[in-house]
């Protein structure tokens, strides 16, 4: 009977010390538990990098992408003219027409990966596409648009991109959503400056149920704010029988001129820090 107040007390410290233990770590588990599910579009709070799904290897060239569109144009690697980020992928037209109906246009076009095209098309994936963008020259015209990335539709019902970053001659470069009915929304828009690199990373949750779907964006490593006030909007992301990634430059007629886009660090993941530029 001397030692049951020793057991007491003994029981009662592992207690107290096991409900701290309990409360320090569920809100980290909570976070770890959702980060990258398909209904929540926090990035992990404890800073953890995964491989990415894909990424462009200047050292490769362009194998990694499924293909380049080059009308007329080109797309080589070379070092960063800003010299601060290694090789890059430039993409150069001439801006002169190959005939009437075709646009000027120099892309690069999807993800190619050792196990095939790495296309978005199942029902509630997540994803999110990071990259860092320069361009300059870069003509544009009040009226008339130049896309820089979109996320580009396939297949049958293909229409128009749900997703594309523009320019359209006002000074600025915008991200510009595209409903099922084609109705547009300008989600947001930043200053376009010519020969300064923009990081983007662009996390989209798969769906051609708008209800369902949702897109967000990060401007230089900060989120930013969509019209309806918060960091995550509601979008129907999938259009056709899939969806993929453009970088470059493609234009409509009204738009003269030579143009360059940079390209730097592409890549797509499960996770914004699987795929933010860094350096």
């Amino acid at each position: 009977m001397k030692h049951a107040p020793t057991l007491r007390i003994r029981w009662g410290v592992a207690l107290v010390a096991g409900l701290a233990l309990t409360g320090a770590c569920s809100p980290m588990d909570r976070q770890a538990a959702s980060a990258g599910g398909a209904d929540d579009a926090r990035p992990a709070a404890d800073g953890h990098h995964a491989a990415p799904l894909w990424r462009a290897d200047p050292a490769k060239g362009t194998a990694a992408f499924e293909g380049t569109e080059t009308k007329p144009g080109s797309v080589k690697v070379v070092d960063d003219p800003a010299g601060k980020h290694g090789k890059s992928f430039q993409l150069h037209t001439s801006g002169d027409k190959i005939d009437g109906p075709t646009r000027v246009r120099v892309e690069t076009r999807g993800h190619r990966t050792a196990a095939g095209p790495l296309r978005f098309s199942r029902e509630g994936d997540v994803y999110y596409i990071g990259w860092r963008s320069m361009w300059g020259p870069l003509p544009t015209k009040k009226g008339d648009w130049v896309v820089l990335w979109q996320l580009k539709d396939y297949g049958s019902g293909a229409a128009t991109p749900p997703l594309s970053l523009r320019a359209r001659g006002d000074g600025a470069v915008d991200l510009e959503y595209a409903d099922p009915q084609l109705k547009t929304t300008r989600l947001w828009h930043t200053p376009l400056t010519l020969g300064t690199w923009h990081d983007f990373v662009i996390g989209i949750k798969v769906s051609k149920d708008p209800s369902r779907g949702w897109v967000r964006l990060w401007h230089n490593g900060t989120a930013q704010k969509l019209p309806n006030g918060k960091e995550q909007y509601p979008a129907a992301t999938l259009r056709a029988d899939w969806v993929t990634d453009k970088w470059g430059v493609y234009r409509s007629d009204g738009v003269k001129g030579q143009a360059t886009a940079w390209l730097n660090s592409p890549a797509v993941g499960r996770s914004y820090q699987d795929v933010a530029p860094t350096g």
